[in-house]
């Protein structure tokens, strides 16, 4: 007797056509139910570039707008074409840059409606557009409400003049104080404020007067970022020509970090995630779909922006004319792309979820069959043993320590395929030649013995 005939009674004839077996009538309903989405469209023309950005943004008088937004129409024209966003539903949109408000107002609700036409966009979809106070009127508050946006978040970073200038703003703070007054005036009752703290010279009364500035300002949802100086900027030039204050220490940025969470939480407002702070039922929709656990798709239109759709996450070509040029030649304008594994998967559900500081379990296991302490047992514990974490019922939280060190707690999750990589895969370059020269010759005068000038 062979070993085989030992272990099997009697041969199996079933022919085996498909997998798993165990199917029930009450998942019927889902075969083809649309999956809740959001889309985004990049928007990348300003009036002046920020001396801290380094997005993938150009000056609007450089700018070849009628061509560019040619182009995303029919970008968006060919996804509707080829039945791409057929089973999505759209509940939320968002136009970033770049500065959406620096083109007429009837553009931008040009491509809502060219999405509605195509696509499923549900008629209580949040609807954001990015405004710059300098480029935010009546006129445009007045043709967004009435073209179906439902949100605006107005970039002010401050409200004061000394910590505008060193950041490079270009608007001050009667645009500021002007831009709220045009949103109240036209009924605009959902609105987001961006602040950025952190600034070199900054000490913390300026900090806080910013931000009951901004909770007296009517705002619904505050985003409060810490400044970071990265290379290739003209904050990075000016800070190496001498022409900036002193970088904070990293015990002041704390302290500052920790005062941000106290004056906004006490004054009503609920920190939601890292950097997001919400009058209650405001919540971001764009941060619930896009980032908050368990994760949703989202399709992101114009130069540099990002996709995560039908398992792959993708990026357009940042540059503008490569972008362009793809488009009306018939292709589409992804630069970079990947499949993502089930191993990338369930790390980004960690990865991104954590940000907002709250990953369930239940959704974990119904969508990957497995629980996350089989796969992240070693990140679970150690980031437990070290206060970073904790089990809250179903749930996974941060403390108070964890979210101090968000960034690095997400990072634990990653794949070993993707530990130490930077996520900015593409450079597009804003600074221009005298920019360089000029800050050359001023840092090298800087460096200088006071004698030797």
């Amino acid at each position: 007797m062979t070993e085989s005939e030992g272990r099997y009674d009697q041969k199996d004839n079933e022919f085996i056509a498909w997998y798993p077996p165990a199917l029930s009538s009450d998942e019927v309903a889902d075969v083809w139910a649309p999956r809740e989405a959001a889309f985004y469209v990049h928007i990348p023309f300003c009036t002046a570039i920020c001396d801290y950005c380094g997005f993938a943004v150009q000056r609007e008088r450089d700018a070849d707008q009628p061509r560019y937004l040619a182009a995303v129409h029919a970008e968006i024209q060919r996804y509707i074409d080829q039945g791409r966003l057929a089973r999505l539903t759209f509940s939320c949109g968002h136009f970033g840059g770049g500065t959406p408000s620096v083109l007429p107002a009837a553009e931008l609700v040009a491509i809502i409606h060219r999405l509605a036409r195509g696509a499923r966009v549900t008629p209580d979809a949040e609807l954001t557009v990015e405004a710059n106070p300098i480029s935010f009127t009546a006129e445009q508050a007045a043709t967004y409400l009435a073209g179906g946006v439902t949100r605006i978040s107005l970039g002010v970073q401050s409200f004061d003049e000394t910590i505008l200038r060193t950041i490079g703003r270009p608007h001050r703070r009667e645009d500021v104080e002007a831009a709220l007054a045009t949103a109240r005036d036209c009924g605009v009752g959902n609105f987001s404020l961006d602040l950025i703290y952190g600034v070199p010279g900054q000490g913390m009364r300026q900090l806080r007067e910013d931000l009951l500035r901004a909770v007296d300002s009517g705002a619904t949802h505050l985003s409060c970022f810490r400044l970071e100086i990265i290379p290739f900027t003209v904050l990075k030039l000016r800070e190496a020509a001498g022409e900036l204050p002193d970088r904070l220490p990293r015990e002041v940025l704390d302290e500052m970090d920790d005062l941000v969470a106290e004056v906004l939480v006490d004054a009503g407002f609920v920190e939601y995630g890292a950097f997001n702070f919400a009058r209650p039922g405001f919540e971001s929709v764009h941060n619930r779909i896009a980032f908050m656990a368990p994760q949703g798709e989202y399709v992101g239109f114009g130069n540099g922006a990002y996709s995560f759709a039908d398992g792959h996450i993708y990026c357009n070509d940042a540059l503008i004319p490569r972008y362009v040029e793809a488009v009306e030649a018939g292709r589409d304008p992804i630069a970079f792309s990947r499949r993502v594994s089930s191993v990338e998967e369930m790390s980004r559900y960690f990865v991104l979820g954590l940000k907002f500081f709250r990953v369930p379990r239940g959704p974990f296991l119904a969508r990957f069959g497995r629980t996350p302490e089989e796969v992240f047992a070693p990140q679970l514990d150690a980031l437990a043993g070290d206060g970073m974490l904790r089990r809250e019922a179903d749930d996974y939280v941060l403390t108070a320590a964890g979210r101090r060190y968000v960034n690095n707690v997400c990072k634990e999750f990653y794949d070993a395929g993707n530990r130490g990589r930077r996520q900015q895969v593409q450079f597009v370059p804003t600074l221009t030649p005298g920019q360089i020269l000029a800050y050359s010759r001023r840092a090298g005068l800087a460096a200088q013995p006071a004698g030797a000038r």
